[in-house]
């Protein structure tokens, strides 16, 4: 884990850089060990706690209803979503967490400090929620902040001074997911340290996942690995193709950095467009209201451009968390959602994820890619311009191991596009990306001496 790997540098290091006498070398071997063995109980106890061996895959509130950030959420919402995820096959191919985001907007107990739902949103509380959705055979997550309120308009209490009541009420609600937050006053790198300690008491096994923090400008996001099973790589995302480009930046160069039972991820898909507007009235805060019964999206790219942002969330193997609302699903969103073949390539979590690179040795192109753990790599070619242009990849600047010919396959296609030698070549619409599946010859389709496609 990344908890042993830290613990055991110092000892590496005066291994390497000492002449030691065979006394003096046997007691470094029992420092080494002893350190070994306090890692991997930390990694026990804390990193590895035997939640998120994948990348989730899920449903999540924040742009599902009105604007992203209006965020309201409902009991009748979250179980039609549930009954969504089941019906429309999605729990199928993988997707199987509810989470709710900052919009349950509790308060707390005044006898016992215990965090209570707003009553208008959920009137007879949270836990006969999370039991329908564990009914349906899904998990369930919820929102706080590691200060003293949460981040959305501060109208919530946060958990600085209850990391352990809340803890204890999540556990007894059935919670399997939290998302914690870095707003309000008292928010600290030792809340978050407290609140994963304080999970982990509980004896339920929960999924930590860090929204913000610290560990976000730090060199492999610092102290995130050690004590979360996820954490956000930078800041909110909105439906533009400017936040899809942000997003996808935060970790360039990191794809080493994650792995399983501890994922950096990407904020929630935008996939079909936020709600819309006219779907809540009033203030933000929870004294608004919004129609949550009639699914709508007010979209904000294109369909290219939701294709760029699902294709770069897959090759990354960023958790993939939908936030918006399933219950309407676009042609896009089938296209892009229920494909098993990309799916795929996002859970391979024997693989370590994809990263950006020179597409071909002397260009100034570049392709994200990801080599799987069968042999074969996923390959995103993104055009990023506001004009169709030609995009090529080479196979010896992408590290491939078998030969000098690859098969080919448009992952959203679902078409396979024949044999190529050493380069390949397409034509990409302006903002959209072609996601590659190159997999060792002949195993793609029948062999061609060029692939020439456009998208």
């Amino acid at each position: 884990s990344v908890a042993a790997r830290g613990a055991l540098q110092p000892v590496r290091l005066l291994l390497e850089r000492c002449s030691c006498s065979p006394s003096a070398s046997h007691a470094l071997y029992r420092l080494t060990m002893a350190a070994l063995a306090a890692a991997l109980a930390t990694a026990v106890s804390a990193y590895n706690n035997g939640m998120g061996e994948r990348p989730p895959m899920g449903w999540q509130t924040w742009c599902s209803v009105g604007e992203c950030g209006e965020d309201h959420c409902f009991d009748g919402q979250i179980r039609a979503m549930a009954d969504t995820l089941v019906l429309s096959g999605m729990k199928d191919l993988g997707y199987d967490w509810v989470v709710l985001d900052d919009c349950w907007h509790p308060t707390r107990d005044n006898a016992t400090a215990e965090l209570v739902p707003y009553p208008r949103f959920f009137p007879d509380g949270m836990k006969p929620v999370i039991d329908y959705v564990h009914s349906l055979g899904l998990k369930f997550g919820l929102y706080t902040s590691v200060g003293d309120r949460t981040c959305h308009g501060g109208w919530s209490p946060g958990s600085f001074g209850h990391y352990e009541r809340d803890a204890r009420t999540f556990a007894a609600w059935g919670v399997d997911y939290v998302k914690i937050d870095y707003c309000g006053s008292h928010d600290s790198v030792e809340g978050h340290r407290n609140m994963s300690r304080a999970l982990n008491a509980t004896g339920r096994p929960m999924s930590y996942m860090l929204c913000r923090g610290p560990y976000q400008q730090q060199d492999h996001w610092g102290y995130a690995p050690g004590i979360a099973q996820g954490w956000r790589a930078t800041g909110d995302h909105h439906d533009n193709f400017a936040s899809v480009r942000q997003q996808v930046e935060a970790v360039r160069g990191k794809a080493s950095w994650s792995g399983p039972f501890g994922w950096a991820y990407l904020d929630m898909m935008m996939t079909g467009g936020q709600g819309c507007k006219d779907q809540c009235v009033g203030p933000e805060s929870d004294q608004g209201h919004c129609n949550w019964t009639k699914p709508e999206h007010c979209p904000g790219m294109s369909e290219e451009e939701y294709r760029t942002e699902a294709s770069l969330y897959v090759v990354v193997s960023s958790p993939l968390m939908v936030g918006t609302d399933i219950r309407l699903m676009t042609p896009i969103m089938k296209e892009l959602l229920l494909n098993k073949e990309a799916i795929a390539i996002n859970q391979d979590y024997k693989a370590v994820p994809g990263d950006a690179m020179p597409s071909c040795h002397g260009s100034s192109q570049e392709a994200w890619v990801r080599r799987l753990s069968n042999g074969d790599s996923a390959v995103a070619l993104t055009n990023w311009g506001n004009h169709t242009a030609s995009l090529a990849v080479c196979l010896d600047a992408i590290g491939w191991t078998h030969g000098e010919t690859a098969g080919a396959r448009n992952v959203w296609a679902r078409q396979s596009l024949g044999t190529f030698s050493r380069r390949f070549e397409a034509k990409v619409r302006a903002h959209d990306t072609l996601l590659l599946l190159l997999s060792r010859t002949g195993a793609a389709g029948s062999p061609e001496n060029k692939v020439a496609v456009a998208m």
